[in-house]
This record gives C-alpha cells, sequence and structure tokens, in this order.
C-alpha cells in the first residue's frame, strides 16, 4: 500500500473562544506551535515582500519554507513553458547544488502530481512510493524519507513547486503542515511574480537607455562625419577669403564658388540628419511620399543602387503604424550599409485589401541568421530587437532571410485593420 495523503487546502480557521483547562497539555503545546508558525508565516511574508532580487528570493523562500516545517531538506523548481519541464533553481541538502537547472518531467512523480493537480501532496515514505524519483537525491547523496510538494501558483497558474523534506523531529508531515506551506506558497508565489514583473521594468528600462545610448551615440557619429567637417572647412574657407581679399581680390570669386559649394553640402548633411530623426513627410503624406523622399536622398549619398517599388501604397495606415514601418525600413537599409557592402537594393511595398507586404532586399555579403539571433543577447546590438518590437506595434509579422554571401531579405508582413 503507497503512504502518502492529499492534503486539503488551505483554509481559514476560526477560533472559538474556549477556556484552556478544557484542553489537553499537548493540545495547548499543538495551539501554541500553530500559532508561533502563523506568526513566523506573517513575518516571512512581509520579508519576502520586500525582496525584489529574484535569486535571492528563491532561496530565501526555501529556506522560510524549510524553518516554517521545521524541514532539514528543500527544493524549489519553477516551470519551464516552453519545455514542459520543471527546472531545480535552489537545493538544499547533501550535495544539492549539483542539481540546479537539473529539469523533471511537469506532469510525472510527486512535484509533478503536486504541479498539475495544484495541491499539496504528503509522502510519508519516499521509499516505498512509485512516484518518488531516487536517481536526482541519490547522485547528490540526499536520502529522503518524508516530504510535502506544494504548488506555486500566479493569477490563477501554476509557476512552479516548492518542496520540504525530513522533518528535524523525525515525525511525519500533519494536514496542518501542508496546510501551513500552501499559504506560505501562496504568499511566495506573489513575492516572486512581484519580482519577476520588477526585473522585467528594470531590463526595459535599462534597454531603453541603451536605445537612448546608441541614437546619441549615432547622431554625435553623423554630425562629426558630416556638418561638422562642413563647418570647420566653411570656418578654414572664410578665413582664406579674409587673407585672399587682402592679397589677391582677383581670385575671390572663384573661392566663393567652393565656399558655397561646402555650404551647400553642410545644409544637406544637416536636413539628412533632421530627416532620419523625423521625418516630417511621413507625418504629413504618409508612407509611400515618405520612402520617394528617403530613397531620393540615399541615392544622393550612396555608391549603390537603389530601387522603389511602393506603387501600390494608397491607403493610409495610423500614423503609429505608419512610423513604425518607416523604421524598420530605416534600420534595414542602415544594416546593408554598415555591413553588407551591396551594389543594389530594392524596396518594394505592396498593399492589397489584406494587408501591407514591405520588404527591403540586398544582394550584399550576408550572415549566418541562427547564429546572429544567438548572439544578440551577449553581443548587446539592439537592431534586431528594436525591428522586431517595431513589428509587434503594428501586429505584424517580421521575416529576415539571409545566407553569408547570398544577400539579405527583410519582409514585414502587416494586416490591414478591419
Amino acid at each position: 500500500m503507497t503512504n502518502y495523503r492529499h492534503a486539503a487546502s488551505p483554509s481559514v480557521s476560526v477560533f472559538v473562544s474556549t477556556p484552556m483547562n478544557s484542553y489537553s497539555p499537548d493540545e495547548i503545546e499543538r495551539l501554541r506551535a500553530r500559532v508561533a508558525a502563523l506568526e513566523t508565516l506573517q513575518r516571512v511574508a512581509r520579508d519576502l515582500t520586500a525582496e525584489l532580487d529574484h535569486e535571492i528570493l528563491l532561496k530565501k523562500i526555501l529556506r522560510a519554507a524549510m524553518d516554517v516545517s521545521h524541514s532539514t531538506a528543500g527544493s524549489l523548481f519553477l516551470y519551464d513553458s516552453a519545455a514542459q519541464e520543471l527546472v531545480f533553481k535552489v537545493i538544499v541538502g547533501g550535495g544539492g547544488d549539483a542539481l540546479k537547472e537539473t529539469r523533471v518531467p511537469a506532469a510525472q512523480g510527486i512535484v509533478g502530481e503536486s504541479f498539475t493537480q495544484q495541491r499539496a501532496v504528503i509522502v510519508d515514505d519516499a521509499e516505498t512510493d512509485p512516484r518518488y524519483f531516487r536517481a536526482p537525491a541519490e547522485s547528490v547523496g540526499l536520502e529522503i524519507h518524508q516530504l510535502i510538494a506544494v504548488p506555486l501558483i500566479a493569477q490563477a497558474k501554476p509557476i512552479g513547486v516548492l518542496e520540504v523534506m525530513n522533518q528535524a523531529v523525525g515525525a511525519c508531515y500533519s494536514a496542518q503542515d501542508a496546510e501551513l506551506l500552501m499559504a506560505f506558497a501562496a504568499q511566495s508565489a506573489i513575492a516572486l511574480e512581484n519580482a519577476r514583473l520588477y526585473g522585467e521594468i528594470r531590463q526595459e528600462r535599462d534597454r531603453i537607455l541603451a536605445v537612448e545610448a546608441a541614437v546619441r551615440h549615432e547622431l554625435a557619429r553623423d554630425l562629426h562625419d558630416g556638418p561638422v567637417q562642413m563647418l570647420s572647412a566653411l570656418v578654414m574657407e572664410t578665413r582664406y577669403l579674409r587673407d585672399l581679399a587682402a592679397q589677391d581680390p582677383s581670385k575671390i570669386q572663384t573661392e566663393f564658388l567652393r565656399l558655397d559649394a561646402v555650404a551647400t553640402k553642410a545644409l544637406y548633411q544637416t536636413r539628412n540628419i533632421l530627416f532620419d530623426l523625423r521625418p516630417l513627410i511621413l507625418e504629413q503624406q504618409g508612407l509611400g511620399p515618405a520612402l520617394e523622399q528617403y530613397v531620393t536622398r540615399l541615392r544622393m549619398v550612396e555608391p549603390f543602387n537603389i530601387t522603389l517599388d511602393a506603387a501600390t501604397l494608397r491607403v493610409r495606415l495610423a500614423p503609429k503604424s505608419e512610423a513604425a514601418i518607416f523604421s524598420i525600413v530605416q534600420e534595414s537599409v542602415n544594416n546593408a550599409k554598415k555591413h553588407a557592402k551591396p551594389k543594389n537594393l530594392w524596396i518594394e511595398a505592396v498593399q492589397d485589401e489584406t494587408g501591407l507586404t514591405l520588404s527591403v532586399r540586398d544582394d550584399g555579403n550576408g550572415f549566418d541568421v541562427q547564429a546572429m539571433e544567438a548572439a544578440y543577447s551577449t553581443r548587446g546590438s539592439l537592431g534586431l530587437l528594436n525591428m522586431k518590437e517595431r513589428a509587434e506595434i503594428v501586429q505584424g509579422a517580421l521575416r529576415i532571410v539571409s545566407q553569408p554571401n547570398e544577400g539579405t531579405c527583410v519582409t514585414l508582413t502587416v494586416p490591414l485593420p478591419k
């Protein structure tokens, strides 16, 4: 006979005033222990809520669960929804650290039952329980006798399992122990969710700061390499003209023509920078005219051939959508300019009653898409991330096809609003 029990879900206890002399000494001691445990639970819950570091929080949760249940070992699993597995995150007891990041099926074993059925599972004798996975514990020299597994539930969905083992007093776990741990797990799941949201906010803040820094860096580089160089040349030319006026006035007319050419180029470069930052024609006339003006400007400064086909762009989209689509075109072209060294670049936009398909294609160097995507998190490059986020803004699908020495094609498909 398998020796285990399912614990009831946590409930609210109602205490009725009863004379203390009607309780036996053992009952009084159990009540005192219960009150002490609830006080500990309240204190620990406050402490967990204040902790926002995810890794530290995981360790605090397990240690607190062991303290509350008087256990000598424990483990905490988090759910990987993509793999449908429970992952060891924190282990205490034996050489448990060696199990960190080890995975078990989310629908199997004792922790799997607790996770899938979202309830506490008490096991009095793990060695005789057929659901017990011996290999992980045995691999780190951990001998398990009794245990309780309780689910971590956030927003009505299980996110992991908390497991405590081997009560220090040597007794079996009780339904009250399970009830207390279920209440503790509920508080812990809230704290974990808060920490996760805080981490996402910090990541988003860091990303925004990184994007801002990248924009500032690119703007500074464009200004330095373009208008600043031209202005420096203008200053030198005006000083030369001043000296020339005193020495040989007949040459001033020729020098003025050269000065005018430098000033015109500086003005053009400055306007190009302003266009890249905020193309007013996009706001005033829409995506089609903005692409035409953009390509016209590119043809004046870039060494490669550029072909635009946007004749079917007749229906205007929402301003936010047009801005996002235009940014994807700019990012794709900038990537081709910096890395591909193409001879030809094609921009095509096709709009029909179902939606818009836009592609930016070049015959340049190309690259390994999978290797690039895998390296983005470590390289800190933001181009692909920015394009994907802008595609999400318009509820579109972004696809990048490329091979080394075979060019690149970036395709955005956007459904028209119904």
